[in-house]
C-alpha cells in the first residue's frame, strides 16, 4: 500500500477535542440529568395498566418511543468524540487538479461560469478542468477564455458503458474517464467540485496542507447552502444539514474517517487509484469513504465554510433527490457495505452501521404512527398512557431533549445563524416519509434506476403536486374516523385529537404547493 509521494512527509494531522474541559463538565451533568430523566419515564411507562389492556398498541408506542430516544442519545452521546485538525499549511509543489463536471440541460451554463471563475481563482498553484458531459461548444469557448482545460468523454465509446466504472450519464463515470485517461498519469491531487458549488479563494490552502501527512488519503469540507433564503423548502433542507456538518462529521473525524460528501472534496490520487478511482454507485460519496477506510487511508474534515452551493428550492427536485439519496444510501448499507465493514475496525463499523438509520426510521416510523391512530379511530379505544406520572415524567424528557438539542447548537459552524427550532426541517422530514418509504421498497426489491442529476435552480419552477401520496394520509384517516362512528357513534377523544392534527398538517403540508405559497419572506 502506497503511503508516501516521495517526497519526506514529516507533517502529522493533529487534532483537539471540541469539549474543553469546562464543556465537558456541562456534558456529564446533562447526561447524567437526561439518562435519569428518560429511566424515570420508562419506569412509570412500563407500570401502566394500559399493558395488560392493550400490549399489541403498547408495544409498538414502545418501539417508536424507543427509535426517538436511541437517535436522541445517539446524537448526545458522540459529542465528546468530536475534534477539529489543527491547520497546516500546505508545501509547494503539489501536482493539483482542480475539477468540476457539467451536464447540458440539467446544469445552468451561467452557475458553471461562475464556478470555472472562482476555480481559476483558487490561491494554490492548479490546473482547472471541466468534465463536459455534452461537449457543448459554449463551454468550450468559457474554458478557452478562462484558461480552464477541457475534456468530454463523448468520443471515447470505451469510457460510456451502461454499467460500471464508466456508467455513462452519471458523475462517476464522468470522473473515472478523466482519471484513467489524464488525471492519475498527470496529478497527485484532486479536489472535485460540482457545478454549484463556489468555493472561496482559500479553499486550496486550507485543504492541502494535511496531504503532508502520508496516511492521508481524502480531505472533506462541509457543505454549506448559499441560497437557503430562496424558499422555505431550501432553508428547511439546509437545516437538516446543520447538525451533521457541524456535529456528526467532527465526531466522525475524531474517529479518523469523516464521511466523504460528493459536492466537494480533495484526494490524494495514489489513494484513489488504489481504491479504484470513484465507486460505481449513486452513493459513490459514501462508498468510497468506506473503500478508505478498508484499506487504512485516513480522512480529516475541516470544519470551516469553504464553498457554498445550491440546495433544491420546491418541491419536486427536494422530495426526488430525497428518494435517491435514501435509495443509494441503504443500497450501501445493505447490499455492498457488509462486505467491506468486514474489514474495518468495530468502532468504525460501529459508526458506520449507524449512518443513514435516521433514512430508515423516518420513513417507516411516521407512516407506523399514522397507523396505529386510525387503527385506534376503529376500534373505538385507546390505551390509558395519560396519568399524572407520565405527563410530569415525559415533560421532563422533553424539557431534556430540548436543552441537549440548544447544547449541541453551540457548537454549529455558523451558530449565530444556525440555531433555533429549525421547524422547517421538521415539516419536511414529515412531507418526504413517502418518498423515502418508497426509497426503502426500491432497496427491498433491488429496483435499478437511471442515474438523475438534481436540477440546479435559484427560484421555485412550477408546481407539479408531487405530495399527492398524502392524499391517502387523508382517506386512510377519514375512512377510519368514519367506520369509527359506525361501529361505535363516538370515538376516544386522544384518538380524534391524533387524527385532527395529522390531517391540518398533512393540509397544510399540501396547500404549499398548491397554492404556490413559497415566499422569500417565509424566511425572514
Amino acid at each position: 500500500m502506497e503511503r508516501s509521494n516521495g517526497s519526506n512527509l514529516s507533517k502529522r494531522v493533529e487534532s483537539d477535542h471540541v469539549l474543553q474541559p469546562k464543556d465537558r463538565f456541562i456534558y456529564w451533568l446533562l447526561t447524567v440529568s437526561g439518562v435519569a430523566a428518560i429511566a424515570v419515564f420508562l419506569f412509570t411507562w412500563f407500570q401502566l395498566p394500559a399493558w395488560g389492556e392493550h400490549p399489541f398498541v403498547m408495544t409498538v408506542c414502545s418501539g417508536l418511543l424507543a427509535v426517538l430516544l436511541l437517535n436522541n442519545l445517539g446524537r448526545w452521546l458522540i459529542l465528546p468524540s468530536m475534534k477539529k485538525p489543527r491547520a497546516l499549511s500546505p508545501r509547494p509543489g503539489w501536482k493539483v487538479a482542480v475539477v468540476t463536471t457539467y451536464v447540458p440541460g440539467i446544469e445552468p451554463f451561467d452557475v458553471l461560469e461562475q464556478t470555472l471563475k472562482a476555480l481559476v481563482g483558487l490561491d494554490y498553484p492548479h490546473d482547472t478542468w471541466v468534465l463536459d458531459e455534452g461537449d457543448d461548444e459554449r463551454v468550450k469557448e468559457v474554458c478557452a477564455t478562462l484558461g480552464v482545460h477541457h475534456f468530454s468523454r463523448k468520443s471515447f465509446p470505451c469510457y460510456q458503458t451502461e454499467v460500471g466504472m464508466f456508467r455513462k450519464a452519471t458523475k462517476h463515470g464522468n470522473y473515472n474517464a478523466w482519471l484513467h485517461e489524464i488525471g492519475f498519469d498527470r496529478y497527485e491531487i484532486l479536489t472535485a467540485f460540482d457545478p454549484d458549488h463556489v468555493p472561496d479563494r482559500v479553499y486550496l490552502a486550507k485543504v492541502l496542507g494535511y496531504f503532508d501527512d502520508a496516511s492521508v488519503g481524502y480531505v472533506q469540507a462541509p457543505q454549506v447552502y448559499g441560497n437557503q433564503r430562496a424558499s422555505f423548502i431550501a432553508r428547511g433542507a439546509a437545516e437538516e444539514t446543520y447538525e451533521f456538518y457541524s456535529l456528526v462529521q467532527m465526531a466522525c473525524h475524531g474517529k479518523g474517517f469523516p464521511l466523504l460528501i460528493g459536492c466537494h472534496n480533495t484526494h490524494r490520487l495514489s489513494a484513489l487509484r488504489e481504491c479504484g478511482g470513484f465507486a460505481a454507485h449513486d452513493a459513490d460519496d459514501l462508498l468510497l469513504t468506506l473503500l478508505y477506510q478498508s484499506r487504512g487511508w485516513q480522512g480529516v474534515y475541516v470544519p470551516e465554510v469553504l464553498a457554498r452551493g445550491l440546495t433544491p428550492v420546491d418541491w419536486p427536485a427536494y422530495l426526488n433527490q430525497q428518494r435517491r439519496w435514501t435509495r443509494s444510501v441503504l443500497d450501501v448499507k445493505l447490499r455492498i457495505g457488509p462486505a467491506v465493514v468486514r474489514n474495518l475496525s468495530p468502532t468504525s463499523a460501529l459508526l458506520s452501521t449507524l449512518h443513514g438509520i435516521n433514512y430508515i426510521y423516518r420513513s417507516i416510523g411516521l407512516p407506523i404512527a399514522m397507523i396505529l391512530v386510525a387503527c385506534m379511530l376503529v376500534w373505538g379505544t385507546t390505551p390509558t398512557v395519560m396519568t399524572v406520572d407520565t405527563i410530569v415524567s415525559g415533560a421532563c424528557i422533553v424539557i431534556m431533549l430540548w436543552i441537549w438539542e440548544r447544547y449541541r447548537q453551540r457548537f454549529y459552524l455558523d451558530r449565530k445563524s444556525e440555531q433555533g427550532t429549525h421547524w422547517r426541517a421538521r415539516l419536511l422530514q414529515f412531507a418526504k416519509w413517502p418518498y423515502q418509504l418508497a426509497a426503502v421498497a426500491d432497496v427491498l426489491a433491488n429496483r435499478q434506476f437511471p442515474y438523475i442529476t438534481t436540477p440546479k435552480t435559484t427560484s421555485p419552477r412550477r408546481a407539479t403536486f408531487v405530495l399527492w401520496p398524502h392524499f391517502i394520509t387523508l382517506g386512510v384517516l377519514g375512512a377510519a374516523w368514519g367506520l369509527g362512528l359506525v361501529l361505535h357513534g363516538t370515538l376516544p377523544l386522544a384518538a380524534q385529537v391524533c387524527a385532527t392534527g395529522l390531517a391540518v398538517l398533512t393540509v397544510a403540508l399540501m396547500l404549499t404547493e398548491w397554492n404556490g405559497s413559497l415566499r422569500r419572506h417565509v424566511d425572514r
